[in-house]
């Protein structure tokens, strides 16, 4: 079954130096959290942010080699499960239902660290006027009952909602087929893509098209594509927000505002020794946090510090 999760203290840096201190009075090894090789497959969704991760311990730690390998969310959780070979993946959602079970019922061993809360944005072309939906409406276009953008507010518009999907195996297919289609079916794509660049590719040359990406992948494309703000109408009576819209700001992804929202988790089956322990270290240290909050995510392990909007095309 899976470990107790990472601590929320700043661990950083002197915790790989007491690492490294606690195996050098060991027998000695070959690895430690500083020194060797490890490979970690990762959620397409989140890669840009690993790959940031990987340079910055890398450079740190010039004896340590971190090789990431991109696949989708699904398949990577399988591995874990399956492959003796992968011992350490990134996950842009948590365990589903699914495989909750099968950890139960497999006794699989392995350790939880939430490093991330992210957002699933929903993007439309720039020459889109609609700017914000319920997810209510949403739901409607995913399950094909709304079929025109003229339904949607576009007003003298004759266009069709050219639904654009990810791999059913991508963590945004999931977040979005569980929290607005609570478990049902997407209606026929018109384009499915294979990766976060395409997604947001076609959507910025297709204006009847809509799309979702994960909010690291915005950077570079805000010119491109506009993202919508949601408002979920069934949203928690404690949360006061009903009626409100909200977009995957990183104060409304903290706060459980945006109707989208969904953690990062690394899930690993190697010891505190090994160079992944090292690398999740990094991670959930001050320099590695400043990476995720620096790419629109909402750090996990460190104290968040919310600013008051005065923007309000932010809220």
């Amino acid at each position: 079954m899976m470990n107790a999760k990472w601590p929320k203290c700043v661990v950083g840096v002197l915790a790989i130096i007491a690492m490294t201190t606690l195996i050098a009075c060991s027998p000695e090894r070959k690895e430690t959290p500083t020194k060797g090789k490890m490979t970690a497959l990762v959620s397409e969704s989140v890669a840009p942010i690993l790959r940031q991760e990987q340079a910055e311990f890398e450079e740190l730690y010039r004896e340590a080699k971190v090789e990431l390998k991109v696949t989708s969310t699904r398949d990577a959780i399988v591995q874990l499960f399956n492959a003796d070979s992968i011992k350490t993946i990134v996950s842009s959602r948590p365990l589903n239902a699914e495989e909750q079970a099968a950890v139960k019922r497999y006794h699989l061993d392995f350790t939880e660290y939430k490093i991330a809360i992210d957002g699933v944005a929903l993007i439309v072309s720039r020459d889109n006027p609609v700017a914000r939906l319920r997810t209510t409406q949403l739901d409607s276009v995913y399950r094909g009952v709304t079929t025109r953008w003229s339904q949607l507010g576009w007003k003298g518009s004759s266009s069709s909602i050219g639904i654009c999907l990810p791999d059913e195996n991508a963590g945004e297919f999931e977040v979005v087929a569980t929290k607005i289609l609570h478990g049902g079916k997407f209606s026929t794509a018109a384009k499915v893509v294979g990766s976060s660049p395409e997604m947001l590719q076609y959507v910025a040359d297709h204006s009847n098209s809509i799309g979702m990406v994960s909010v690291g992948w915005l950077a570079n494309y805000t010119e491109k594509v506009k993202v919508l703000e949601l408002c979920d109408p069934n949203a928690p009576d404690s949360l006061g927000i009903r009626g409100q819209y909200f977009s995957p700001h990183q104060a409304h992804l903290y706060r459980g505002y945006y109707p989208l929202t969904t953690e990062v988790y690394i899930y690993t089956r190697t010891d505190m020794y090994s160079v992944a322990a090292g690398f999740i270290t990094f991670i959930s240290s001050a320099p590695g946090q400043k990476i995720v909050l620096n790419s629109g995510l909402v750090p996990a392990t460190m104290p968040v510090h919310l600013v008051e909007l005065t923007n309000k095309s932010l809220q």
